[in-house]
């Protein structure tokens, strides 16, 4: 996930401190948060597994899986209904959702998919060669996530308490969530689950 430059610092000694990168292999039903708090700012990415969010994995291939992308995207660029920041006044200023593991994103690479489509309708037969080639290596590399990385804007981020999600059942059908966070005070890792949904800072 690209950082914005005055948000690196703060993310960049978390990645440091190994707490996700060191998390293990991906597994269905877990997802991994980072939390990164400096100043009045604070970054958070959030990594969840495809099939947790979609239904599926692979490359998007169908209007029916696209429009369960359109969704998941509505609802993971508002946090505020996956969790909330307790402490710190802070108001969300930017969300960015990389959904490059199951489907191109890129305005470039769609502008780029407009220009071939003649080219591409010529060469069908091949092309479909290339794209079932393509699934086997996705399949090769084993499992998708969806990044989301979250900005916000604090009062005084020295002041976040606690990070909660709803009792009601953490996002997705999630069973549990590895947070790792790094702040001026310190830094520290947890898990939340369906019995404990929240991490005290």
């Amino acid at each position: 996930v690209r950082l914005k430059p005055h948000y690196s610092m703060g993310l960049g000694a978390l990645l440091l401190c190994g707490g996700v990168t060191q998390a293990g292999p991906h597994v269905h039903g877990a997802a991994e948060l980072m939390l990164a708090a400096e100043g009045n700012k604070i970054e958070i990415i959030l990594n969840v597994p495809a099939m947790s969010v979609v239904g599926f994995e692979s490359q998007v291939v169908s209007a029916e899986q696209q429009q369960a992308v359109t969704d998941a995207d509505a609802l993971l660029r508002h946090p505020d209904q996956l969790f909330s920041l307790r402490g710190g006044q802070c108001v969300l200023e930017d969300a960015q959702v990389d959904f490059s593991a199951i489907t191109d994103v890129s305005l470039d690479a769609e502008e780029a998919h407009h220009t071939e489509e003649a080219h591409h309708t010529e060469q069908e037969h091949n092309a479909e060669e290339e794209h079932s080639s393509h699934d086997g290596e996705v399949a090769d590399k084993g499992h998708s996530d969806i990044a989301v990385n979250y900005h916000f804007s604090c009062d005084n981020s020295a002041a976040l308490e606690q990070l909660r999600f709803s009792p009601d059942g953490l996002p997705f059908d999630l069973e549990h969530i590895n947070v790792v966070w790094v702040t001026e005070s310190g830094q520290g890792g947890a898990e939340v689950s369906l019995k404990r949904p929240y991490v005290d800072f």
